[in-house]
């Protein structure tokens, strides 16, 4: 499997290895975002540099290792299924724009669904904001629902997402009977949700999903400028495809499938070999070890989880200045960030027969 490198001129405001994903401000209202996003770092960087010589060392070392963006084949898959996706979209009919449509990208917790999608939309231009002679466009609108939402609160996302100055409280039929005409004098071809599957956990009933999927059926239909939806969710994020029969017919699928082994070892190699090159940190003994299958093992098989991991273990090397990454420093990780000390056996960076272990984090269950 071809992997690139690719780093990025700003970790902080593209963190592709971040499993949080938090992505609401990529694609902004084409407002001049340089005054405060410079506030922002003049205020992080006096923070890191009050935390004294070893934080600023560390801190900046942590940022070219999250500039690191390790792309794989199922970006090329996806880059391919995605161009179809578009090209339906754009395509007119009869001198129209067509009915839009729908594309779910969907994985389990970790599997890096939205830096995929932020690595996705970033390669093409036409889909960042744009200077015209009447204004700003903004071919997409992403957004992130953090956790149990609502319609209207969905709606008035989008809305601020396309520069709208909302200030006063909507409803929730004000708020998506005013969608069609904002995002046209925005010229928006795509929604994109993050974490859509919150969304259904507020409205677990049938009557309320309906509403849902009727909602988004009026913006993908619109008669003057319909607009399509790309949702990065978790796998149940496809039972939005299932309340409609046109939006699953128009709907693309793209799940993502966890890392396998020893198939996939040469891809736990690169992304350990690109992350560490980035402090020049050596791995030569840990890529010629069992290292990669505990990595994998503790990270669930996932990719995103992958990345965290090899993180974790590079984050631990700076901390006592190593040269060389070593199976130790994911010891010591893990057990930072799971119930661990105290415990080598349930560690699979120290256990003997690690494979044994659940995949993932040990977390002691509570009393």
């Amino acid at each position: 499997m071809s992997c690139q490198r690719h780093e990025h001129p700003s970790p902080r405001q593209v963190p592709d290895n971040d499993p949080s994903g938090a992505d609401d401000a990529l694609f902004s209202d084409g407002a001049d975002v340089a005054g405060p996003a410079s506030e922002d770092d003049e205020f992080l960087d006096d923070f890191v540099a009050g935390l004294g010589e070893d934080a600023v060392r560390i801190v900046g070392s942590l940022e070219r290792v999250k500039a690191v963006y390790v792309a794989c084949g199922r970006d090329k898959l996806l880059k391919e299924k995605f161009d179809k996706f578009l090209h339906l979209v754009s395509a007119r009919r009869n001198g129209n724009r067509d009915d839009g449509r729908c594309f779910f990208l969907t994985g389990e917790s970790g599997a890096g669904k939205t830096a995929l999608a932020r690595h996705l939309l970033a390669q093409y231009p036409k889909l960042q904001p744009q200077v015209r002679p009447w204004g700003t466009t903004c071919p997409v609108v992403s957004v992130t629902l953090k956790g149990p939402v609502i319609m209207k609160t969905l709606g008035h996302n989008i809305l601020r997402g396309t520069g709208y100055p909302l200030v006063q409280d909507l409803e929730e039929n004000k708020v998506w009977d005013m969608l069609p005409e904002q995002l046209h004098l925005r010229k928006v071809m795509l929604i994109h949700i993050d974490e859509p599957q919150h969304l259904l956990t507020e409205t677990p009933t049938g009557k309320e999903r309906k509403k849902v999927a009727k909602a988004f059926k009026g913006v993908m239909n619109n008669p003057t400028w319909p607009v399509s939806f790309l949702l990065t969710g978790m796998p149940n994020t496809t039972d939005l495809a299932r309340l409609d029969e046109q939006i699953e017919r128009r709907g693309f699928q793209f799940p993502l499938v966890d890392v396998t082994l020893p198939e996939e070892r040469g891809l736990v190699l690169r992304i350990l070999r690109e992350m560490a090159s980035a402090v020049d940190l050596d791995v030569a003994r840990v890529v010629a070890s069992d290292i990669p299958e505990r990595i994998a093992h503790a990270a669930a098989y996932r990719y995103a989880r992958i990345a965290q991991v090899v993180l974790a273990g590079i984050h631990a090397a700076l901390v006592e200045e190593a040269a060389e990454l070593t199976r130790e420093h994911f010891a010591t990780a893990y057990i930072e960030h799971s119930h661990a000390r105290g415990f080598d056996e349930m560690n699979p960076f120290l256990a003997h027969d690690w494979a044994r272990l659940e995949p993932g984090s040990f977390i002691a269950e509570s009393e």
